[in-house]
């Protein structure tokens, strides 16, 4: 291996893990548990609170923002949702956690009440740090009325 071969393998080295430090360093949260919450409930009963909790793995305050993905709640069902700092009738497009401390817990919930309608539906929430987008997880919530 020549001198020149010898500098050209250190150069790649060393470009591959500052590469991936970079990468672990925007990965600011982490999910405590499941990103999938399974939910069955009678039809004259209702969901007060399916929740997916987050945390802040960063040494800086954060915010998450979230998109929905995709709801497929039967229209008849009276549906909310809740995350940290807020919550919103229905299952809205899309909003941001209020700030999460380094260390701090956050969460989006579901309610749902079916209004006496059996069905079953899945809503996906698509979760990222607003300074690091492409890194993100997807929360599912599935429900099904008896």
């Amino acid at each position: 291996m020549t001198h020149k071969t010898s500098w050209y393998f250190i150069f790649i080295f060393s470009f591959i893990c500052t590469a991936a430090a970079n990468a672990q360093s925007e990965r600011t949260f982490i999910i405590k548990g499941d990103s999938v919450k399974k939910e069955i409930i009678g039809h004259t009963a209702y969901l007060e609170n399916s929740k997916i909790t987050v945390i802040n793995t960063s040494d800086k305050s954060i915010y998450l923002e979230w998109e929905t993905i995709s709801n497929t709640f039967p229209l008849a069902w009276d549906c909310s949702m809740c995350q940290h700092g807020k919550c919103q009738i229905g299952i809205p497009k899309g909003s941001v956690f209020k700030k999460l401390d380094p260390g701090q817990e956050g969460f989006i919930a579901i309610h749902v009440l079916p209004e006496q309608h059996s069905g079953a539906g899945c809503v996906k929430f698509k979760l990222y740090d607003k300074e690091h987008p492409k890194f993100y997880k997807v929360l599912t919530f599935t429900v099904k009325v008896l």
